[in-house]
């Protein structure tokens, strides 16, 4: 009985003792799933602050190009960096070839040949089409006697050029002459007064383009224009200047119109829009406005004013068009896009500057997607001077089997990079647009890119570092109105100067708008301008 309650009592401990294990097992067991609850919660913090990381770094290099102004040009480099950068074996062999064989699979990257230095030559000669003033320098004739006592007489002449400027303002004097009848003093008859661009205003057509020009095509604004006429003796305040240059803008809005008509009938049109700043109140309050711009594939461009960013700007001029919008990916034009209306063509610079972004934080993949990007910008380059049709064909053969790898190549990629990264964001961007991205192959005439806009664009950037807002609404249509002519005079090859100082008084008589856009303008009257200039600069300086 001893022996049983001994026994027992073991049990009892060995019980308790297994318990007790139990209960310190459950304990690490508890203990060991928190610490792994921890890591975890410690991985997951590490990843979000690489996360973080490589988006402030992509930051920091985007401001850093922005401060230094850098282009996104590429430096060139050479073949065995590129091999290394794209890591696929054989891409170099075959470039530039011929037709492929049938059935083949053609690779290979495009090489542009480097840009060579301009030898220096003789010194340029001077434009014909300028006047020539001569001065004549001649001995006294007290030095024209030589040593042996003779006379000295004219045998040739030693003749210097140079490029003189005079810039002067002059008060145009117009006298009309009045006429009665002396036998019955009746009758009085006056000549006729010259046509006025602004009836009874200060400036004259001539000073009026020469504003124009300096205001939106050399981009200085109205009050360092005043400035400027202040040196010279003239009281011309800003506001005679910017109320002169509405009321050109009023005179000419028919030819703006005509030219927004005409754009707007082409198959291909670009868009783009950039911010200006216009001020809300007197008290110098300021908010953010916009400027569209609208161009065809022949340079004509109608440039749009709206004081915010929402779709009723595109949908304003757009509604209706049934053609080609290369436009980047701004969510306000989706409305156009459907099936009774405009076809979207993507552009490759936007999607190629976010891989450019994207070089701070995944620089090896972001390389690789823009010396992908390069080799389909090399057939474009190839493809200058080439007809529609040939340029269609060319890209078929070569750029289409290029888009499928880089698809290919873009969608497995995707699942390595960071989801919130750059290179993920400009992943999903090329992916998400690519039925727009590949549209130019469809036609020989569509661009590959937006850039003919963001060019055209360019005036305006350029010109509000100088007039930094606009005073209104009317203001900032003023300078729609007027870009709207400058550029497509640039792009049809016509000196805006010129163009302004015949159509501002043309336009009263002229019964055909059409004949007054820039590019007809200077089929059917740039000669008879030219003519008119050459025979007045002839009475000027007879002596050429």
């Amino acid at each position: 009985m001893d022996e049983r309650t001994a026994l027992l009592e073991r049990i009892g401990e060995l019980e308790a003792a297994l318990s007790k294990r139990d209960g310190l097992l459950a304990e690490y067991e508890a203990e060991h799933a928190k610490k792994v609850e921890g890591i975890e919660e410690r991985d997951a913090k590490i990843a979000k602050l690489e996360e973080t990381v490589a988006r402030l770094s992509q930051n920091v290099e985007a401001l850093k190009r922005l401060l230094a102004g850098g282009s996104e040009r590429r430096p060139r480099e050479d073949s065995s960096i590129h091999e290394k950068q794209l890591l696929l074996a054989g891409i170099l062999e075959g470039a530039l070839r011929g037709p492929e064989t049938e059935g083949g699979e053609e690779t290979g990257v495009f090489h542009v040949a480097a840009h060579t230095r301009r030898r220096k030559g003789r010194r340029r000669r001077f434009p014909d089409h300028l006047p020539v003033l001569r001065t004549v320098i001649e001995l006294d004739e007290e030095h024209r006697r030589c040593a042996c006592g003779g006379h000295l007489e004219p045998m040739g002449e030693e003749t210097s050029r140079e490029l003189e400027r005079v810039e002067f303002t002059l008060v145009h004097e117009v006298v009309r002459l009045k006429y009665s009848c002396p036998r019955c003093h009746e009758g009085v008859v006056t000549a006729p007064a010259p046509r006025r661009v602004i009836d009874k205003g200060l400036l004259g057509v001539g000073f009026l383009a020469h504003v124009l020009t300096e205001r939106f095509l050399n981009h200085m604004p109205y009050h360092r224009q005043e400035k400027k006429y202040a040196s010279e003796g003239l009281d011309l305040s800003r506001a005679v200047l910017g109320a002169s240059a509405m009321r050109c803008a009023e005179l000419l809005s028919p030819i703006v119109t005509q030219l927004r008509r005409e754009i707007l009938a082409s198959d291909v049109v670009h868009t783009d829009d950039t911010p200006v700043t216009i001020l809300e109140d007197s008290a110098g309050r300021r908010r953010r406005a916009r400027i569209w711009i609208y161009r065809d594939l022949e340079g004509r461009c109608f440039f749009h004013f709206t004081e915010n960013r929402s779709r009723d700007g595109p949908r304003e001029i757009l509604d209706g068009y049934r053609g080609y919008l290369v436009a980047d990916a701004y969510p306000g034009y989706d409305h156009l896009f459907v099936p009774d209306g405009a076809t979207e063509v993507g552009c490759w610079a936007h999607a190629r500057r976010r891989y450019v972004e994207a070089e701070a934080s995944e620089p090896e993949l972001a390389k690789e997607a823009i010396a992908r990007i390069a080799e389909l910008y090399a057939i474009e380059k190839l493809a200058r001077g080439m007809n529609p049709a040939e340029r269609k064909a060319l890209r078929e053969r070569r750029s289409r089997p290029r888009l499928a790898r880089l698809r290919n190549w873009l969608a497995a990629k995707r699942e390595q990079v960071l989801d919130k990264g750059a290179m993920a964001r400009g992943i999903d961007y090329t992916i998400s647009n690519w039925d727009a991205l590949t549209r130019y192959l469809e036609d020989g005439r569509l661009p590959m890119d937006n850039n003919a806009a963001e060019r055209s664009l360019r005036c305006v950037a350029v010109g509000r570092k100088n007039w930094n807002f606009v005073g209104n609404r009317a203001g900032g249509e003023t300078a729609a109105a007027m870009y709207s002519l400058v550029e497509t005079c640039k792009a049809a090859g016509v000196d805006p100067r010129e163009y302004f100082r015949d159509v501002l008084l043309r336009i009263a008589t002229c019964s055909d708008v059409t004949k007054l856009v820039p590019h007809a303008w200077k089929e059917h009257f740039l000669p008879e301008v030219e003519k008119r200039r050459h025979d007045a600069l002839r009475r000027l300086f007879p002596v050429a």
